[in-house]
């Protein structure tokens, strides 16, 4: 069995990797934000590479942690809200997506042939070792979204974006921030 204290070293002591070079198969990772803080602690039994890069930064029911701390202003996108639109919304939706991948990394450890249930005591365990920061976003009942503005700017300089997809997404910062009053 895999010692948990020995697990959490490697997630929060590891150089955290681009999104898309998580190893496949399952195991327990870390996901860091934009800054380089890790907060969030998970696992899976099917593909760390589908959950971080796929699930994590594009949302899904059970994966959506970048996607939910980045869905704000100008990466805005809503897809039941009224005050969304939504070819507007895909753009924002597309921009949350470039940005994450760009901008956010993970540690990833593959564990080979255990068992969910034993995936799930290790993650408890480390878990249970953690230091609030590095859980921050597994403790929150509703996580906050935040525009990290400035290095937005920076990111969106870099793209080559159209001016369309520009317009596109001021508009949908302007219904988020709508939404916010």
């Amino acid at each position: 069995m895999y010692d948990p204290t020995s697990i959490l070293a490697q997630l929060l002591g590891t150089a955290p990797a681009r999104l898309e070079t998580v190893p496949q198969g399952q195991g327990i990772y870390a996901l860091y934000d934009h800054e380089g803080h890790a907060r969030y602690i998970g696992i899976t039994a099917k593909c760390l590479n589908d959950r971080i890069f796929k699930r994590h930064v594009g949302g899904d029911n059970n994966s959506h942690k970048f996607s939910t701390v980045y869905n704000a202003g100008r990466m805005f996108h809503a897809r039941k809200a009224a005050a969304s639109c939504p070819r507007d919304g895909k753009i924002a939706k597309e921009l949350r997506r470039l940005f994450v991948r760009e901008h956010c990394r993970a540690v990833a450890i593959a564990l080979p042939g255990l068992s969910r249930a034993e995936l799930l005591s290790l993650e408890a365990n480390v878990l249970a070792a953690a230091p609030a920061d590095a859980k921050r976003w597994n403790d929150a009942r509703v996580l906050s979204a935040a525009e990290p503005i400035d290095q937005l700017n920076a990111f969106l300089a870099t793209i080559e974006w159209p001016p369309e997809k520009h317009l596109a997404v001021n508009r949908q910062a302007e219904r988020w921030q709508s939404l916010a009053r």
